[in-house]
């Protein structure tokens, strides 16, 4: 499978800009991974559910969940290398691209994946624009795109580059 180009710049103006995946959303509580590989591949999410259960023997039915081993033979599947978790404490620790893990439960150490991007405004030199892609099917619309990482502090996320390249800015 061809290597995925990771897009370092979004169109924008100065009060909008436009995502550079396409939104995809999830099909159920449980497939937050294969949402966010979706829009990292391009690929619809069916696509990627049926990559994983034949390339990575992701189970064809529940119960499930997808640990860093999991998502790292899953992204490998389309080209693109993923880190283990680490803390984040601020929003600079995250590299350009990543799953972050929101409403983590401790006592069962479960959480969910949204992706994070990191990438240049096209409407002003030398400014960068940091959003994420929540897939929750419960979101509203208008809360696909987040843009607050405030109370970032304490999250876990695993960092994503395409095979070949290194990973950004030292993170």
């Amino acid at each position: 499978m061809p290597a995925i180009t990771i897009p370092t710049t979004v169109e924008s103006t100065p009060t909008t800009f436009t995502p550079a995946f396409p939104f995809v959303a999830q099909t159920n509580d449980f497939d937050d991974v294969f949402a966010c590989a979706a829009m990292l591949s391009g690929k619809k999410i069916e696509e990627v559910r049926e990559i994983a259960i034949a390339k990575t023997r992701h189970p064809a039915r529940g119960p499930y969940y997808l640990g860093e081993e999991r998502i790292a033979a899953l992204l490998a599947q389309f080209g693109l290398v993923a880190s283990v978790y680490k803390e984040v404490t601020k929003v600079a620790d995250l590299p350009d691209v990543a799953l972050l893990l929101v409403d983590y439960h401790a006592e069962m150490e479960m959480g969910r994946h949204i992706l994070f991007h990191r990438a240049k405004a096209t409407h002003t030199p030398g400014t960068t624009i940091e959003y994420a892609l929540d897939p929750a099917p419960w979101q509203k619309p208008t809360d696909r795109v987040r843009t607050n990482f405030k109370s970032i502090a304490g999250h876990w996320a695993i960092g994503i580059h395409a095979m070949g390249a290194k990973a950004g800015a030292g993170k």
